[in-house]
């Protein structure tokens, strides 16, 4: 198992339904609306609750997390870590892939879902529950959707931005401590103990404007070797493609 970052509209569902909440005998385990509201409000993001698992098929990730994968995909909340399995390494995936392999036409082969409401607390209408599947009791007001769907639209506005300043901060962060490796931006008079000291400095503000959020976006680390110094940044959460940056230069 390998814990990653994928764009969750392209994780497949493996079921042909899901229901609205998570335990039909207790209340307390709470339900997708409800999960919906917390993640809406700030209080929580798929990294403080157990990560959705998957698995690839026909070129396709599957997830066994159904309930979480709908609410996910219906706040369109882009980039989210996952746990990575291989296919064999739990019976659910193949069992839950079989549960819903008759209707694949019906869900565009496993990217919609349907949602069968047992709460009777008011649903939104969502372009994820796959209408021939789902069965409803009671819909959002137009006044309670139109609401809902301008959180959503606040909360995507608000990670796109997030992405942007990681992006943008661990980039400035590469430029500049090449530069000072390299020699850029010293002068003759500099020594080897005030050029650590400035890489030390940059490191610390790289790493401090990067853990802004509770997990991690980059991490800068620094080896010395007597007679030269081996920088290394590694971004590990952003809509471009990962990569490392490592630079080695003379003190």
């Amino acid at each position: 198992m390998t814990t990653k970052l994928m764009d969750v509209a392209e994780i497949r569902f493996t079921q042909e339904h899901v229901y609205d909440t998570f335990n039909a005998n207790s209340d307390r385990a709470g339900s997708v609306l409800d999960l919906m509201d917390s993640i809406l409000k700030g209080e929580k993001t798929p990294w403080d609750i157990p990560l959705i698992r998957v698995a690839a098929k026909k070129g396709a990730y599957w997830c066994v997390d159904n309930r979480r994968l709908f609410t996910y995909k219906h706040l369109q909340l882009g980039t989210i870590p996952v746990e990575v399995f291989s296919w064999k390494d739990n019976r659910e995936f193949e069992l839950k892939y079989k549960n819903g392999l008759p209707f694949r036409q019906q869900t565009s082969n496993g990217l919609r879902i349907g949602l069968l409401q047992r709460s009777g607390r008011p649903f939104p209408r969502s372009p994820v529950a796959e209408p021939t599947l789902s069965k409803f009791t009671k819909f959002f007001t137009p006044a309670q959707q139109r609401k809902h769907e301008a959180q959503i639209a606040a909360l995507r506005k608000k990670r796109d931005k997030e992405a942007r300043s990681c992006s943008d901060a661990v980039s400035t962060a590469a430029t500049a401590l090449e530069d000072l490796l390299q020699g850029g931006t010293t002068g003759p008079e500099e020594t080897p103990k005030k050029r650590k000291r400035k890489l030390k400095k940059a490191m610390s503000d790289t790493n401090r404007a990067s853990s802004a959020k509770k997990k991690p976006k980059s991490s800068v680390e620094a080896a010395d070797h007597g007679d030269k110094v081996t920088v290394t940044v590694a971004k590990e959460d952003s809509d471009d493609e990962e990569f490392d940056v490592e630079i080695t230069a003379p003190l």
